[in-house]
């Protein structure tokens, strides 16, 4: 749960910072599988809370709606932008050095305007297939917040895209499978990996290359 200081940041910076666009808390678990479901869910209703632009909402794991997203794993959170049509997905709790980045993309959902350059903006746009990008994260890593909002912003800017936080720590299944010896690593579209943060230029590129 978030505590009351914290609490009375966070509504500072949305009653400041929020635009005119609503936003959609979709939460995924269940509770006899999943020990911290519960109060996974419980932290973000009360952060949905925090503003009248926000809203929650509940799933099961095995419910159809997460085919929409490209969910696997409980807990995770997609933030849905009805600006933009994209999400931003996170599977375990962005703490540590990641939550400014939960903050920033609540906040630029609402407005529907991603702090990346006008031609760059277009050509994320553009991208005409499905792309799946994990990033597998650490709490503690002071470079995991770039990767991540990187491609964040290009999930928040294009429906067709899916960018997942993977928290390492508690997906180890997860991180088992894509082999990741050190973080941050990004992974697309189960093809293409590179490991530390990368420009959006550079992430383009590398998605881009997957249909030549």
């Amino acid at each position: 749960m978030i505590d009351a200081q914290l609490a009375s940041e966070i509504k500072k910076r949305f009653a400041k910072e929020m635009g005119d666009g609503a936003v959609v808390f979709r939460v995924f678990g269940e509770k006899e599988e999943c020990g911290m479901c519960e109060e996974y869910a419980k932290t973000f209703e009360e952060i949905a809370s925090f503003h009248k632009k926000l809203s929650f909402e509940k799933y099961s794991i095995y419910s159809k709606e997460r085919d929409k997203y490209w969910v696997e794993v409980a807990p995770s959170l997609v933030i849905f932008s009805e600006k933009t049509g994209g999400t931003a997905t996170f599977y375990g709790f962005p703490g540590g050095h990641l939550f400014p980045i939960l903050l920033d993309d609540i906040i630029e959902a609402s407005k529907g305007k991603i702090p990346i350059s006008g031609d760059m903006e277009k050509k994320i746009k553009a991208i005409d297939f499905p792309l799946k990008l994990r990033i597998f994260v650490s709490q503690t890593c002071p470079h995991c917040p770039q990767a991540l909002k990187v491609a964040h912003d290009f999930s928040l800017l294009n429906p067709k895209i899916s960018a997942q936080m993977v928290d390492t720590d508690v997906f180890r299944d997860l991180s088992a499978r894509f082999n990741v010896s050190g973080v941050p690593k990004t992974v697309i579209n189960d093809k293409l990996e590179f490991t530390g943060p990368r420009p959006s230029e550079d992430l383009l590129r590398e998605i881009l290359s997957l249909k030549q």
